[in-house]
């Protein structure tokens, strides 16, 4: 296990149900097989469990299916040992993913609930992903999806010639969602993250589909975005009259890898 204590960083080992350090620092293990790592108390942090099922619906449908198999076949390119998803959720990406070894973190206890429970597979931790409890230069291969990239903390975990696959939307992405929640539908923002100079941009594309949501389905998509938040009354009420819709999923991905030769251990 590569995992570190986020307390002293000194290796954490499994004894039993719990995970300590040569410092005496413990940390148990969830009954789903999830580690605790957050260093601060005081309620849960991340997407709550209404969120997570309503992602969980969505991402049934297959809706997003063809993203997932874009980042594994980029990911299986090269051989990856050691694998850390960065903002995992639930781990619908995390468990498709390759790695010899894996390893996912959010901060969502719903999510990472949901995970252990159905991904056997992957270490799952709830921790920060710019404090994330990994030795430096461990990883081969690192995944973020929909969430920010944690530039400083890549640059750290990544080994040399390590990769980092990072995606968010692409400027269509659920326009035609949007479309029905606003009076003045947006774009997304394109602009690549900023990263260190270390990791260098190898390739840039974009996917894009079409699917077909019923008015569940549309509720769940709904519930799972930011635009929970952020739309009044009247837009809900109107998507909650619409029996269904087709709506553009358009994905930018991008692969940057760390300078350095790799190293696969």
């Amino acid at each position: 296990m590569k995992i570190i204590c986020p307390i002293c960083g000194k290796p954490l080992v499994k004894q039993e149900r719990s995970a300590l350090c040569e410092q005496r620092h413990c940390f148990d293990y969830a009954k789903s097989g999830y580690l605790n790592l957050l260093r601060s108390s005081g309620g849960d942090h991340g997407d709550n469990a209404a969120m997570v099922q309503a992602r969980t619906a969505f991402l049934n449908t297959g809706a997003y299916a063809f993203l997932r198999e874009t980042v594994t076949s980029l990911l299986a390119e090269e051989p990856v040992g050691v694998f850390a998803d960065l903002g995992c959720g639930e781990g619908y990406y995390t468990a498709a993913c390759p790695g010899e070894e894996k390893y996912g973190f959010d901060l969502s206890k719903a999510a990472v609930t949901k995970a252990s429970k159905t991904d056997r597979t992957t270490q799952y931790a709830i921790a920060s992903i710019f404090h994330l409890p990994l030795p430096d230069s461990s990883v081969d291969a690192a995944l973020t999806c929909f969430a920010p990239a944690a530039g400083e903390e890549l640059e750290r975990i990544l080994k040399p010639g390590g990769r980092f696959v990072f995606v968010q939307p692409a400027a269509r992405h659920l326009y035609e969602l949007k479309d029905v929640l606003y009076e003045d539908p947006y774009e997304n923002d394109e602009t690549p993250p900023v990263l260190p100079e270390s990791l260098h941009m190898e390739k840039e594309r974009i996917i894009t589909r079409m699917f077909h949501a019923d008015n569940a389905s549309l509720m769940n998509l709904f519930q799972m975005t930011p635009y929970a938040y952020k739309t009044g009354a009247e837009g809900k009420a109107r998507l909650e009259e619409v029996p269904f819709l087709d709506i553009t999923a358009s994905f930018v991905v991008r692969v940057y890898r760390r300078a350095g030769s790799s190293s696969i251990s």
